[in-house]
């Protein structure tokens, strides 16, 4: 026997379920889906009073973020000698490569809502503008031939309650994580020039290994979280500028790494008991000395930035029209 029903929108997914959109003659059907239950909920066309989709803040720079990051660990095949790391490397990036270019391909993101009398719903599905478009673009006849259409004269006798001012938006005072970022930088800067000026110190590496994945993270975060929410703009310039120097030095620390590696194999191969030295940065050149600059340099334009962006005062407010 066929099923009245119709798929409205893809499958969306998640960690332990899923929902879907189906259309039957006469209303929308929503199934959540979970690993242990199905739950099913009905809207009929005669009852839906609006739908409202609202387009979701720019993911542009966390996306340029991963796609900056991703290439950065693809680079390491340049640099490391056996095919097996080499195709590691290549294979692992590129698969993290992928997220964020499917995700730019997919559009921008959005959150639909349906209002009907006695309740708002989530429709969980629609949650591109594409998909929201083609949402609409079916369910509005459905709807229109249920409960029909006013004409330009019924609209413009229609009554509209006297408009009233919005209530004044609350701003919230941006946090502290990019200043706390800065500080990171500083703190780096610091510890690679002191790990050249004392090598064997080992504790230095060990320490510097963590802050280094604490920048990126710190990073990632304090981009994602700004989504609009923070006006500060100088700032955000310059964590976006310390994205390349972050990736040179990953690509400087990786091959002190593997070149480490290879040193200890070798001597476990002539029986060599010595303790191996770990120097994240090279003693010569000049790529310990970018590394520690370009953070010092961060650092302090950063908190620089960050205090006279602070203190600026915020535009005033428009007055009545």
């Amino acid at each position: 026997m066929s099923s009245i029903y119709t798929k409205l929108t893809p499958t969306k997914r998640y960690l332990f379920g899923y929902s879907q959109l189906w259309q039957a003659p006469d209303h929308i059907l929503l199934l959540i889906s979970s690993q242990f239950a199905e739950d099913y909920k009905r809207f009929a066309f005669a009852d839906i009073q609006s739908i409202v989709i609202t387009e979701s803040p720019s993911r542009v720079v966390a996306q340029i973020v991963m796609i900056l990051t991703a290439v950065a660990w693809m680079c390491l095949f340049f640099v490391i000698n056996i095919a097996f790391f080499k195709w590691t490397f290549l294979i692992t990036g590129a698969l993290a490569l992928i997220w964020p270019v499917v995700d730019i391909a997919r559009g921008p993101r959005c959150r639909c809502y349906l209002y009907t009398s006695v309740s708002k719903e989530l429709l969980a599905p629609v949650s591109r503008m594409g998909i929201a478009r083609r949402f609409l673009s079916t369910v509005r006849p459905q709807i229109e031939s249920v409960q029909g259409v006013l004409s330009p004269e019924q609209l413009a006798t229609t009554e509209t309650p006297p408009w009233e001012p919005p209530p004044p938006e609350l701003v919230g005072a941006p946090g502290y994580l990019p200043e706390f970022l800065f500080v990171v930088f500083l703190i780096d800067a610091a510890l690679i020039w002191a790990s050249l000026q004392f090598p064997k110190v080992q504790e230095i590496p060990g320490v510097l290994v963590n802050l280094l994945l604490a920048e990126m993270m710190l990073i990632v975060v304090a981009l994602g979280r700004r989504r609009g929410r923070d006006p500060r703009v100088i700032i955000y310039i310059v964590i976006v500028l310390a994205i390349a120097g972050l990736g040179y030095d990953l690509v400087t620390v990786g091959r002190q790494m593997f070149g480490w590696y290879l040193t200890t194999v070798e001597k476990a191969r002539r029986s060599d008991r010595s303790t191996t030295l770990i120097a994240l940065f090279p003693s010569s050149g000049p790529r310990a000395m970018i590394a520690y600059s370009w953070r010092a340099a961060a650092g302090i334009f950063g908190l620089a930035a960050a205090f006279y962006e602070r203190r600026k005062p915020a535009g005033k407010p428009a007055g009545k029209q």
